[in-house]
């Protein structure tokens, strides 16, 4: 039982398994070889990206200096609050628009602090306000808090009207509504 193959098959075989070992020599070496300079090439050209943006941003400097020291000279303090403790600054703002209310024809009911909070360099403060007013007084009012020195901002505006429906009031008379808000404002810590 000695099954012996003709040499020309022999050949035939040997040279396929030779061919089937070099294949497989090549995946074994080539492919990581491909996959590692595939990787390589997206990296280094995912730097490169980096490289020319930082650049584009580093070749804005002189830019951006020049813009800083304009800001610098803009007296930029007087926009905030006055800086201190925060109980201070709440109280300066309650005092600003207790002013403002009284200057646009509003009756102020009640102003309360609320709790400040230290954002770096900016202490955020701010106070709830409750009046009462007509509409003139209170568009007169937003107007003056928009455009005020140091910026104030308002959050939860509420106004809730003291009339039913279907109330006509007379000619030169507006109804008075009940406005509620939180009016915050920012003053300068001091810390870095």
């Amino acid at each position: 039982m000695n099954a012996t193959l003709p040499s020309s098959r022999n050949r035939q075989l040997a040279a396929g398994l030779l061919a089937a070992a070099v294949v497989l020599v090549i995946l074994v070496f080539a492919l990581p070889t491909w996959y590692l300079y595939k990787r390589y090439d997206r990296e280094l050209g995912d730097r490169e990206e980096n490289l020319e943006r930082f650049r584009r941003i580093a070749g804005t400097r002189a830019e951006v200096a020049r813009q800083l020291e304009s800001m610098r000279g803009k007296e930029t303090r007087r926009f905030f609050l006055r800086p201190g403790a925060a109980a201070l600054s709440a109280a300066e703002a309650q005092e600003i628009i207790r002013g403002m209310v009284e200057a646009s024809g509003a009756r102020l009911i009640t102003t309360q602090a609320l709790p400040s909070k230290d954002e770096g360099r900016y202490r955020f403060v701010g106070a709830q306000v409750q009046l009462a007013a007509n509409i003139f007084a209170l568009r007169n009012l937003l107007h003056r808090i928009e455009t005020n020195i140091p910026y104030l901002y308002i959050d939860n505006l509420m106004v809730k009207t003291q009339v039913p429906g279907n109330f006509k009031p007379g000619p030169g008379a507006e109804p008075e509504m009940f406005v509620t808000f939180d009016m915050h404002g920012y003053s300068l810590t001091g810390n870095p």
